[in-house]
């Protein structure tokens, strides 16, 4: 078996459980210079409880860029897919579980997504989309954004009021403290590194799945809290204030 069996794409489609499929994901070589011609990619994540609404515009967006980027979408379980598939999202459904807004599934599906992408050697920057977003520049603009950028891009910042450090549960502490306690989107883009500490984390996700309920929604708490965590302590991550 040579090398090439071990970097082409895998199929989107596969049986691991959510446990496998993060272990694999978290896999890191330790050499990292890649000894054979690796183009790097954007993995764009669709989150979407159905069809992708804007798939004609995503469809002109990524004409005549094949072998750039990389698509992975989560949807509804319950989704028929009774519409027409666009050509380029056709076969891109990933392994799919059921999603509730504001609730600890949310997060699930995105390190699922995550995951799913980081099986793919060649995806560098990851990128999560919902039914709703259309690209505002040509993919060439992006693409080149992003595979040269340096810090990744993650909402992160501290709100005193109720929406904000009111939602922490003095449960979470001492692993999370209330100084920790970040709030922000769930939209984000990513580059490779980041992406495998979220899809590695053992310490925060558990608590956020235990005691971020009611009126504390995951989505907009645990990314940017998490990131946090990884910038205070030399990692990758970039914090962005409110404006």
């Amino acid at each position: 078996m040579g090398l090439e069996e071990y970097i082409k794409p895998p199929s989107v489609m596969h049986n691991m459980t959510d446990e496998e499929l993060l272990w694999r994901a978290s896999m890191v070589p330790r050499i990292p210079e890649y000894p054979f011609n690796r183009v790097p990619k954007v993995a764009f994540m669709f989150l979407v409880r159905g069809h992708v609404f804007m798939a004609p515009l995503w469809e002109q967006f990524f004409k005549g860029h094949e072998g750039l980027y990389s698509i992975y979408i989560h949807s509804n379980p319950s989704y028929n897919g009774s519409a027409p598939e666009s050509p380029v999202f056709h076969g891109r459904r990933i392994p799919s579980k059921e999603v509730g807004w504001g609730k600890v599934n949310m997060i699930e599906a995105e390190r699922r997504l995550l995951a799913n992408a980081l099986l793919d050697v060649s995806n560098q920057r990851f990128v999560l989309l919902s039914e709703a977003c259309i690209p505002l520049y040509n993919f060439k603009t992006i693409y080149n954004y992003l595979i040269n950028a340096v810090k990744n891009h993650v909402m992160a910042y501290d709100e005193p009021g109720v929406v904000g450090r009111g939602r922490y549960n003095y449960h979470m502490y001492p692993e999370i403290s209330l100084k920790q306690w970040r709030k922000g989107s769930q939209w984000f883009e990513m580059k490779r590194e980041l992406a495998i500490e979220v899809v590695s984390d053992k310490k925060y996700f558990p608590i956020f799945r235990k005691y971020c309920r009611g009126n504390c929604y995951s989505d907009e708490h645990y990314l940017p809290t998490l990131v946090l965590e990884d910038r205070c302590h030399g990692g990758v991550a970039e914090e962005y204030e409110e404006e």
